[in-house]
């Protein structure tokens, strides 16, 4: 029941993507032969890393002299660098409206442009937005491999395998060294195998997955329960997403073999929930309790991505199981483990005390924090993660108070 991180994937897509801001102009940064004072100010702006000053002077440039080609390029080339500044520091809102400034200004379509729009939209999660502007990225510059590479990943997340490793197969034809590609790719090619023959059943909110017609009430039950904890879930954090969220039912052989999770998870979230069933028929409770689990992973996945701790992520699921069955965190006589211990996945855990203990400890440390400070103050909490911010940074906007001293306070109030 494990949220499975993907921080380095969209790590290395940004580390990968930052680099069309320069390396896809091909100008060493100074683009033009520059006819006048002004566009050399501004070229300087540029090259010292102040987009702010160059996108200014030029914006009056083109302002005075509405025919000035040359300046207009110059100040969608000013827009693109400031872009990648703000997908730098994850201010993806930023970078996308700086990008759609480029496409506005500039007098011919450059693939660069379309690349930051795509990739900028896919972080702000608007996928069909995304796909628009990376075919036609990919139509300006077919050899460009990162197209395909960001297509594939949008494609895998709604499901659609055959697409992703056909986008996946295209980008390391020109991304031929790129390990971590090629390793999404086999592990796409393994999923497909598993799943390419399962039922599909698709709602506005859900696309669940599962072998054999035999299951088809089973899929029926396992939508009634997603509805449900769309419901719950986002009526406790305000949040319902705005893209499907793909569910895949599995024996348990399938499961370990598709996850490689340990024996005790009954399920995970990678960007798609994944949960293992035993036949056709099931205790609905103990399913419910799994899927409103794993689908807050998904939920806060969306409302914070991927630098949420594992004890946040992991205490808010198990916080909203309690539409399922009601339950308190017990701790026993052990003694709390510091919280920075438990900002790592806990897949490497054993599954004697030591998962145990991980887990009540982060549904302790989350049912104090609502206690103290609400659910509305929680949702504010993934929403400054959401926003690049550490998460000591964002509990001391949201709270006013700072991490240490909350997680004294919770040690206090458990006697410990």
């Amino acid at each position: 029941m494990k949220h499975l991180l993907m921080a380095p994937i969209v790590f290395a897509l940004a580390v990968l993507w930052q680099a069309v801001a320069w390396a896809g102009d091909g100008s060493g940064g100074v683009l033009y032969a520059l006819r006048d004072d002004v566009k050399s100010s501004a070229v300087k702006a540029l090259n010292s890393g102040d987009y702010d000053a160059g996108v200014a002077i030029l914006e009056k440039a083109t302002s005075d002299d509405r025919f000035d080609t040359e300046a207009k390029e110059l100040l969608a080339f000013a827009y693109r660098s400031r872009g990648w500044a703000g997908v730098s520091r994850e201010d993806f809102e930023a970078a996308y409206s700086d990008f759609r400034m480029a496409k506005l200004v500039e007098t011919e379509k450059d693939a660069n442009t379309y690349l930051g729009l795509g990739y900028s939209a896919f972080r702000l999660r608007k996928y069909d937005d995304a796909l628009y502007y990376l075919d036609e990225a990919g139509y300006l510059d077919p050899d460009d491999g990162r197209g395909h590479q960001l297509k594939g990943e949008i494609y895998y997340q709604r499901g659609r395998l055959d697409d992703a490793v056909r986008e996946w197969e295209d980008a390391l034809k020109a991304l031929p060294d790129d390990e971590g590609l090629r390793a999404r790719l086999a592990k796409a090619k393994k999923e497909l195998g598993v799943e390419g023959g399962f039922t599909n059943r698709q709602s506005f909110s859900f696309n669940i997955k599962y072998e054999g017609e035999e299951k088809r009430e089973l899929g029926d039950e396992v939508m009634r329960i997603l509805e449900e904890a769309s419901s719950n879930v986002g009526g406790d954090l305000g949040y319902y997403p705005r893209e499907s969220v793909t569910v895949i039912l599995y024996t348990r052989q399938q499961f370990n073999d598709v996850t490689q999770a340990p024996d005790w998870s009954g399920g995970i979230y990678d960007g798609t929930v994944r949960i293992p069933v035993g036949g056709t028929h099931i205790n609905r409770d103990a399913l419910a309790l799994v899927l409103h689990h794993e689908y807050t992973h998904a939920v806060v996945h969306m409302m914070a991505g991927s630098g949420v701790p594992t004890w946040l992520n992991e205490g808010i699921a198990q916080y909203e199981e309690r539409w399922v069955r009601e339950q308190e965190s017990d701790l026993g006589y052990n003694k709390p483990v510091p919280l920075s211990s438990l900002n790592g996945s806990f897949l490497g855990m054993d599954g004697g005390d030591q998962v145990g203990l991980a887990y009540a400890q982060s549904l302790s440390v989350v049912e104090f924090y609502i206690s103290r400070y609400g659910m509305y103050s929680l949702s504010e909490l993934l929403g400054g993660l959401g926003e690049g911010k550490g998460i000591e940074d964002a509990f001391q906007d949201v709270t006013g108070s700072s991490l240490a001293s909350f997680e004294y306070s919770w040690r206090v109030n458990l006697g410990r």
